[in-house]
């Protein structure tokens, strides 16, 4: 996975691109209310939590993205609560097919860095935004800070539509503008045979949208009954203009219906007859109407066909003839049709409600008209209403803030009775911090920062950013302790440095002067040489010091030049990441590493050899794939690429030259690889874009079961990331010549005969002849060592002194005769450890045993048998760094010692073997019982583990196991500090 600076980088990119459930947490008309750069503030902080939850279920579309979307274009099948981002360089229509979220997790359709304008005027694929068969899908327009409707749509027949089977389906802040046929449409249609039982459409909501110029605003459900049934239906806070027919009109919603707060204004621009309304309220449809401002109709402001349960309240209805009401098929005569406390304005017809349903009861209730005509014309033949209390009276005018900018909000002055009337408008664009270039704070964690002290500093630089949650504007202040490098100032400088992971603009630092007189110096990296960027002279108590600065870097370092006490315990960073444009990524051949063993048929080069093919004019390559193999026996297959430094990669294209299996993209991410996407391989000649957003130097390809996931080309877009090269570590001392191996000479005197009375002949037998060469075939012609003439006082030893510490490399042992043990031993730290068995099955033969010790002690011994017939042994090795001979040189297998802060201390620690693999081993030397701090560091100086133990006389040997914290190979630094002060340090390898 990505470290928490690279998530940081990726979540801002994705700022603002909110969840359905985000979303649902605010009131829209109050969100455009408050000031912006508080919203800035809330949408930045809430939306962490969101998005590195669901960061792994998110789909980018873009302008390489295909017509279709559905779960083949996509490779996977969305689930409930993934985002698909629409990005605002988006023009081509987008046609959403069986994608399916769940009742408490919708699928959330929103845009991305912009403003999306899509335009079907052109292609005329019939509509701009497409959802058929969809259900539980939120498309929202709420993705960026600067625009009210992050979508806007044009079309020859559709802005946005929901149709065939869709259900569970949800509009907002969605612009239409165009002059073709629907604004939004939500039906499916069967011409008035629907099959049985009837389909339903549930949750269709739509609210703050804006729809102009098209012939039919809203077309929700189809005219003819029965049809398609719609349920649990919320239109609202729209605005909807200048139409050619009706602004909303809807039909066959048969249950919980509510139509509230929309602004509906001069339809029927066409002329067309029976479609010159605000709103018409068709057949087999109940409705409740509240709240709407419906203005400039040639003739009704509301038409209701409904089938009852119709209730129209609290409605201003100005500049049309009134409010028509008839009856159709499927009505309900046992509900009733209510029109109460409306406001009619400027009516221009003969009457203001003219009633032709003899079917409903109707009722009309406190409503107030300002026209000399005629309140209500029955036409029903039936007494079946009720009049009360309607007021020819005056009736204030409605008055918007700015028409001409569509700010459609009530104006100042506004009587009190219309103030909770019409959609909440508000300019549609917004001046707002953007994301991109608003300085924030840079949260520095531990695995950002990077201790560049040789051996570790005494107290961690880790100090300067583990209260980074603090307040200087309130007074708030740190109180751990400062970065202390060392007890004094025994280097010219000492440093500590923070990766950001990405460049950054850095605009201020905020440094915590706990005490001290010393300069504290800031540098930053330009790409080739470290800088300053101030000095801070720590010359206050407890006090905040603020520095303003203006560079752009990935890399901050913190250095003390003169005294280890320039006491800084807290800094705080702020900045923003720099957003760069992407590009291609030219891979050329050296990059490509082949790691099928064996190498593959068709070489992973073939991957990257035609860089110039132009991906988006569609033009195809005609080389041949990579072929790791003939078959999938030997599978996984494997190749990799090294980008030759750290790289935003933002998009993978990969031509799908034909086949059917999984192709693996994974990327380096500290030292372990973490899968990208998974490509299907299930089109012929086609294209595959992957949009990513990872930081990392390398890419490895997989196919995990087939040699014939047949991609024959791939483009990489992203950028180069700053990258140091090596940073603070000691320079590597040249090498030294290996000490040479030769015959370690064994005289009487180092032998110990440890048999009580003494051998029969005694083990100084065995190196009597030391002139003799193995290689030579000499034969030895002394007795071998007999310690007894019988095993009854079993078992029999001798021991060898060398009188210092030797490594021995090889024991070549002579067997005479015999088919009996002989074993030999080594001391390590007092305890005797196995080396070998010799089995002695052989006749006069020279036996070698390479061996890999180091001691100053062997033990020789017959367990079983005192006829284990040796004649001769003959060592070889050289003095280790522990002895006289070979004081402070390196052995190039076992150890690689640098100078201890004592330098006339020859007791060192030994680590063994090196270079390590699973388990590592310490040998700690009499100076360094008791207490110690244990630390092992990477190339760069990055503490990678970190403990403190106690070494007693009987547990001077350590053992670590590697797996934790060694991932990768590399040259590491292991340091330990006594509670003494001595200080040793040992450089080892992984292989």
């Amino acid at each position: 996975m990505n470290p928490p600076h690279a998530v940081f980088v990726i979540a801002l990119r994705k700022l603002f691109s909110l969840s359905s459930s985000l979303l649902q947490n605010f009131s829209h008309v109050d969100f455009f209310r408050v000031n912006v750069k508080w919203m800035f503030f809330s949408f930045f902080t809430l939306f962490f939590g969101f998005e590195i939850i669901a960061q792994n279920q998110n789909t980018i579309l873009d302008e390489t993205s295909e017509y279709h979307v559905n779960p083949q274009t996509l490779g996977r099948t969305p689930i409930g609560g993934d985002t698909i981002f629409v990005k605002s360089s988006r023009t081509f229509p987008l046609r959403f097919q069986n994608i399916e979220g769940d009742s408490l997790n919708p699928i959330v359709v929103i845009n991305k860095e912009g403003q999306v304008k899509i335009n079907d005027t052109i292609s005329n694929t019939w509509g701009a935004l497409t959802f058929e068969n969809c259900k539980y899908i939120k498309v929202s327009g709420a993705g960026h800070p600067g625009y009210k409707y992050g979508f806007e749509l044009a079309a020859v027949q559709s802005g946005l539509a929901f149709i065939e089977l869709s259900s569970d389906c949800e509009a907002e802040f969605i612009k239409i503008s165009h002059d073709g046929f629907f604004g939004i449409v939500a039906k499916k249609d069967y011409d008035g045979n629907p099959p049985t039982p009837y389909p339903v459409f549930n949750n269709l909501i739509i609210h703050d949208c804006f729809i102009e110029g098209v012939s039919e605003g809203m077309y929700l459900g189809e005219t003819k009954t029965p049809g398609m049934e719609f349920k649990h239906v919320r239109i609202y806070n729209n605005i909807i203009r200048d139409t050619q027919r009706e602004s909303i009109q809807i039909a066959n919603m048969v249950e919980d219906v509510e139509v509230y707060n929309n602004t509906m204004l001069n339809p029927g621009s066409e002329g067309a007859i029976y479609h010159m309304n605000n709103l018409q309220i068709g057949a087999n449809t109940v409705v409740n109407a509240y709240n709407n401002i419906m203005i400039g109709a040639p003739v009704w402001g509301a038409i209701i066909m409904g089938k009852g349960d119709c209730f129209f309240t609290n409605n201003y209805i100005e500049s049309t003839q009134g409010i028509f009401i008839d009856n159709r098929i499927l009505g309900d005569t046992l509900t009733p049709i209510d029109i109460k406390a409306n406001y009619f304005r400027s009516t221009s017809g003969n009457q203001i409600i003219r009633n032709m349903n003899e079917l409903n009861y109707f009722t009309a209730e406190n409503n107030k008209y300002d026209t000399n005509i005629s309140f209500y014309l029955d036409q029903t033949g039936v007494d079946n209403d009720t009049l009360i209390n309607n007021t020819l009276t005056t009736v204030a005018q409605i008055q918007f803030t700015d028409p001409s900018t569509n700010d459609y909000t009530l104006a100042p002055g506004t009587p009190s009775e219309y103030l909770n009337m019409g959609a909440p408008s508000g300019p549609e664009f917004f001046e707002y911090d953007d994301p991109a270039t608003t300085p924030r704070q840079l949260i520095i964690t531990p695995e950002m920062v990077i201790d560049s002290v040789q051996g570790g500093s005494v107290n961690v630089p880790l100090l300067l950013f583990d209260e980074q949650s603090l307040d200087p504007g309130a007074n708030e202040h740190a109180t751990s302790l400062s970065w202390k490098p060392d007890y004094t100032m025994n280097e010219s400088s000492y440093h500590a440095m923070v990766d950001l992971g990405d460049e950054h603009q850095i605009t201020k630092l905020v440094l915590h002067d706990m005490h001290s007189t010393h300069n504290f110096t800031v540098e930053y990296y330009d790409g080739t040489v470290w800088n300053s960027l101030f000095v801070e002279p720590c010359d206050a108590f407890n006090v905040w010091k603020t520095h303003e600065t203006d560079v752009a870097t990935r890399y901050l370092r913190f250095s003390m030049y003169d005294d280890v006490f320039a006491s800084v315990n807290e800094i705080l960073i702020y900045g923003y990441p720099l957003i760069k444009a992407s590009q291609q990524i030219v891979v050329n051949a050296s990059m490509v590493t082949d790691q099928v063993t064996g190498g593959s048929v068709f070489p992973p080069t073939k991957l990257f050899d035609q860089q110039t093919v132009d991906v988006q004019g569609n033009e195809h390559p005609t080389g041949d794939a990579w072929k790791p193999y003939f078959n999938g026996d030997n599978a996984p297959y494997y190749a990799m690429v090294d980008l030759g430094q750290d790289h935003h990669i933002s998009k993978v294209h990969m031509h799908d030259i034909n086949s059917t299996y999984d192709f693996i993209v994974e990327y380096k991410d500290n030292g372990t690889w973490t899968q990208l996407f998974v490509e299907p391989c299930d089109a012929y000649n086609v294209w595959k874009t992957h949009s990513t957003e990872v930081v990392t130097r390398y890419l490895r390809f997989v196919m995990p079961s087939s040699p014939y996931a047949q991609v024959n080309e791939m483009v990489l877009e992203g950028y180069p990331i700053m990258t140091i090269g090596g940073a603070e570590p000691e320079p590597e001392p040249e090498p030294e010549p290996e000490p040479s191996e030769e015959q370690i000479i064994v005289t009487s005197s180092m032998v110990t005969d440890l048999v009580s009375g003494g051998s029969v002949f005694p083990p100084t037998n065995l190196f009597d002849e030391q002139s003799m060469n193995p290689l030579n075939n000499d034969v030895p012609a002394s007795d071998p060592w007999k310690p007894f003439f019988t095993n009854a006082n079993a078992p029999y030893y001798a021991s060898i002194d060398f009188g210092e510490e030797y490594h021995i490399s090889k024991i070549y042992m002579f067997d005479y005769q015999g088919t009996e043990n002989f074993n030999v031993e080594y001391d390590d730290s007092g305890n005797w450890v196995t080396l070998f068995v010799e089995p002695c099955d052989a006749f006069n033969v020279w036996k070698l045993h390479e061996t890999d010790v180091e001691t100053q002690h062997l033990r020789l011994g017959m367990l079983d048998s005192p006829y284990a017939a040796v004649r001769e042994i003959i060592l070889y090795g050289y003095p280790t760094a522990n002895s006289s001979k070979q004081k402070g040189k390196k052995n190039s297998e076992h150890q690689i010692l640098i100078e201890s802060d004592d330098k006339n201390e020859f007791h060192r620690v030994q680590l063994f073997p090196n270079p390590v693999n699973e388990t590592l081993y310490l040998r700690f030397p009499e100076i360094m019982m008791g207490s110690n701090n244990i630390r092992v560091f990477d190339a760069l100086g990055k503490v990678i583990y970190n403990d403190n133990i106690v070494v007693k006389e009987d547990s001077r040997t350590i053992e670590l196991s590697t797996s934790k914290f060694l991932a990768s190979s590399g040259i590491y630094i292991f340091s330990c500090r006594n509670e003494t002060g001595e200080h040793q340090t040992v450089k080892f390898f992984k292989d």
